[in-house]
């Protein structure tokens, strides 16, 4: 009897095993944790990391709000474009946390000044390094809570801006409660301290002239231009499904996330020209990066896309994340087997319109032949 007893305490212990497991393969191990706490009353799970989180929070509520921004800025500032090395960065910038983070130290940064800040780079290290040079001082300064985000692609072969800023948004968005992020080209180099960072009630392009040559000459952009610098915020980006995924080269994805700003009912906002002022790094357009020729086509169909081709729609890998001190690098691929894909549809598309056209001539001789 007491054999038998024991033989069945081991068989419900073994069917126990088994049910776990198979729960943990269905559910996954967060899940499966979650449901097992909520039966049990546990709180071996969650109990410290929301205990860690509840003291950061009191430990913020506590200091008191930073000081405004225009006792802090300088103005007008200068555009250093001399080279400089990574180590000698981060000799001279050694306040930072991981990943390029910088939080203000004895205040409590107001809301809308928790951004992320996301800078699309391909082979123009030289470039980066001064915009840091520039980009730490000049957040700090404006008290802002930030995270800098420097965004590669993986492969060599055209670019695909949009789909690499929406990788990085996603990837922000996971790792901070951040109210906003800017999009920033890597050779823009702000000249004036009261351009601000923030966060903008409605997108706002950060820049009004660009000096290309440093003689103080500045170029205005076109009405509409969304293009180089652009802070929006979280909730807005993701109402209009984020940057268009199709644009592969250069040309036009800029425009065609103009007219889902403006195509959601939102305003792109700007500056005055005597604050958003830049200084362009020079450089050569990247001969790899050609001209997409189905640019005019792509943004003349931008209306059919917003709700399609977004966040929503985003096939890519994040392939290595890695904190570089000033910032946090993503190492993105885009999916060769989605571009080729397009391109087999594209010549799908022509393969059949060249049959139907040599169809209907076929058609019509016959019916020549037939009824003469």
């Amino acid at each position: 009897m007491e054999l038998r007893i024991r033989t069945l305490h081991l068989l419900i212990g073994f069917l126990m095993i088994w049910g776990v497991a198979i729960v943990v393969m269905l559910a996954g191990w967060q899940t499966s944790t979650q449901m097992f706490c909520t039966v049990t009353k546990c709180r071996f799970w969650s109990k410290r990391n929301t205990d860690l989180r509840n003291q950061q929070r009191v430990s913020q509520l506590k200091m008191p709000l930073c000081p405004k921004r225009e006792d802090l800025i300088n103005g007008t500032i200068s555009a250093d474009l001399e080279l400089v090395t990574h180590s000698e960065l981060l000799r001279k910038i050694t306040n930072l946390g991981p990943g390029g983070t910088w939080r203000p130290p004895n205040c409590t940064a107001h809301a809308q000044h928790r951004v992320a800040i996301v800078i699309p780079c391909r082979g123009r290290e030289e470039h980066l390094r001064i915009l840091l040079q520039h980009l730490h001082p000049f957040l700090q300064r404006q008290q802002l809570d930030y995270r800098i985000y420097v965004v590669e692609q993986a492969y060599q072969g055209i670019f695909s801006k949009g789909q690499l800023l929406n990788t990085a948004f996603l990837t922000a968005v996971s790792q901070g409660n951040y109210s906003c992020v800017i999009f920033h080209d890597v050779d823009m180099i702000p000249l004036n301290d009261n351009n601000r960072y923030d966060c903008p009630e409605q997108p706002r392009r950060q820049w009004e002239g660009i000096d290309y040559k440093g003689n103080g000459k500045y170029r205005t952009p076109y009405d509409g231009h969304a293009g180089g610098v652009l802070a929006i915020s979280i909730e807005h980006f993701k109402r209009i499904n984020g940057y268009p995924n199709a644009y592969f080269g250069w040309g036009s994805e800029d425009n065609d996330f103009s007219r889902r700003i403006t195509g959601h009912g939102l305003n792109l906002t700007t500056q005055s020209l005597d604050v958003a002022k830049y200084r362009m790094i020079e450089h050569k357009r990247d001969a790899l990066n050609r001209i997409n020729p189905r640019r005019v086509r792509l943004l003349d169909t931008a209306k059919q896309r917003f709700e399609t081709d977004g966040l929503n729609s985003l096939h890519t890998k994040v392939l290595t994340q890695e904190d570089r001190g000033l910032y946090t690098w993503l190492l993105v691929e885009v999916e060769k087997e989605k571009i080729e894909e397009k391109k087999m549809i594209r010549s799908g598309a022509k393969r059949t319109r060249s049959q139907n056209t040599i169809e209907l001539f076929l058609f019509i001789t016959y019916c020549v032949v037939v009824f003469q």
